[in-house]
């Protein structure tokens, strides 16, 4: 029987071995050097790996560069989108740039990177897909820009599992400030069912601002607020970008330095998530709804009352400072459930949302004391007791540990009565706390 038991071991840890183990990355390209001097999209067919591998993140690496003939000198957004039809451009926005000013030559950087996090997309970044890569470009000829997309899928067991992205409202442009074009016509309450094994929601709104010099210099350059209500619970926003002076294109020409409504010249757009869980109820519909603002813009060609030059510096949009204000706009909803390859060792159902070191208990203590922390992430920790004088007397923990919450034991016997320290490091945390030996 002894036997037996040894021969399944050791084909057990035969098979651990052919496993790839946690923070192994897979690369995927997508595109290389695609060129873009044009409003166009260019799309691309990408195999991700299948369902049967398991991942802790996604991460998009998107790289943006000048051809030989020079870089499209403007600030311009762009995406990538996962299709799903390519003939109504149904689909998810997965990421979101916009392209810095000029990047070329004295001290600047010539290319920029961006890293932007779609774990949320993993129900849908797996096998054969369709990509659309957009840069909204109007310089036509040579110069343009060339981006180059790479995907990181890193090994690992997430506690909370992404199984569904539902797609709220995407509207690339919604005029704002018109009454007689009113931004709650484009916006209107959405009724979504929120599937049974759903235990975690996060509502996710990537809306950016557009058109200047128009009343409050809306919308790129004007401070608004914005509100996503789900069923009675309301939470606000106010769409600004305050870090534009240090981004991933930094230095380089043009107004980059200046606050806008929801991006900077020369970074990814980072969304604005919301947790929603405690507002909707799995298996039941819940009533979705996005506000803005209320603004009127007065300074725009259908508005009898304007006059150039004395209301408004002009009334007509000439694209060159005076352009129309716009808020380019995808909601989104993704649901999770619990990972069941995930063994945790806790009492409730609830992942822990940071890493933690507890004090130990009994504290003091004679020999034994016990010592719990928690893990938000997959991750290698170790855990050692040091003396005052900072000499190592033991080892508690030095492996590869799932998220979630553990519990340890520390044996004094063999040590004298006195004070120790005991430390904790995993991914960039580090903490030490003190404990008293009393016999």
């Amino acid at each position: 029987m002894k036997k037996f038991t040894v021969i399944l071991f050791l084909i057990f840890i035969s098979r651990l071995t052919s496993i790839a183990a946690p923070g192994d990355t897979t690369w995927v390209n997508a595109y290389t050097n695609d060129f873009h001097n044009w409003a166009t999209v260019n799309y691309a067919t990408v195999t991700f790996p299948d369902t049967t591998h398991h991942y802790e993140k996604i991460l998009m690496k998107y790289t943006i560069g000048c051809p030989p003939a020079g870089c499209d000198p403007w600030d311009r957004l762009g995406w990538v989108k996962l299709y799903t039809d390519t003939a109504t451009g149904t689909g998810y926005e997965i990421g979101r740039i916009v392209t810095p000013y000029n990047i070329v030559g004295g001290g600047y950087p010539g290319t920029c990177t961006f890293w932007i996090d779609v774990t949320d997309y993993m129900p849908l970044l797996h096998d054969t897909q369709i990509l659309g890569n957009y840069i909204e470009s109007w310089i036509n000829g040579t110069r343009g820009w060339y981006s180059t997309i790479n995907f990181a899928f890193i090994e690992g067991e997430p506690y909370y599992k992404p199984f569904k992205v539902i797609n709220l409202w995407q509207d690339h442009y919604i005029v704002y400030g018109d009454t007689a074009n009113p931004q709650e016509s484009h916006l209107q309450p959405m009724n979504i069912a929120i599937d049974p094994q759903t235990v975690k929601v996060k509502g996710r709104m990537i809306t950016t601002g557009h058109g200047q010099g128009n009343t409050s210099n809306a919308a790129e350059f004007s401070v608004k607020y914005h509100q996503l209500i789900v069923n009675n619970d309301t939470l606000t926003h106010n769409l600004w970008r305050m870090d534009c002076g240090a981004n991933p294109c930094s230095p380089q020409g043009g107004t980059w330095q200046y606050s806008r409504a929801g991006w900077c010249p020369g970074a990814s757009v980072i969304p604005w998530d919301l947790d929603i869980t405690s507002s909707v109820t799995p298996g039941s519909n819940s009533t979705v709804n996005y506000d803005i603002e209320p603004y009127v813009n007065f300074c725009r060609p259908n508005n009898p009352n304007c006059i150039s030059g004395q209301t408004c510096a002009d009334c007509n949009y000439n694209y060159n400072g005076h352009t129309e204000p716009n808020w380019n706009v995808e909601g989104q909803i993704i649901l999770y459930r619990l990972n069941p390859a995930i063994g945790i060792i806790n009492n409730g159902n609830i992942a822990p949302s940071s890493f933690r070191l507890m004090q130990n208990y009994p504290n003091p203590f004679n020999p034994t004391t016990k010592i719990k922390f928690e893990l938000e992430r997959y991750s290698h920790v170790t855990i050692k007791v040091f003396g005052v004088d900072g000499s190592e007397v033991a080892v508690l923990a030095d492996k590869d540990y799932k998220n979630g919450e553990y519990e340890l034991d520390f044996d004094g016997k063999d040590l004298p009565s006195g004070v120790y320290f005991y430390q904790m490091e995993a991914k960039d945390f580090k903490e030490t706390k003190k404990m008293l030996l009393v016999k």
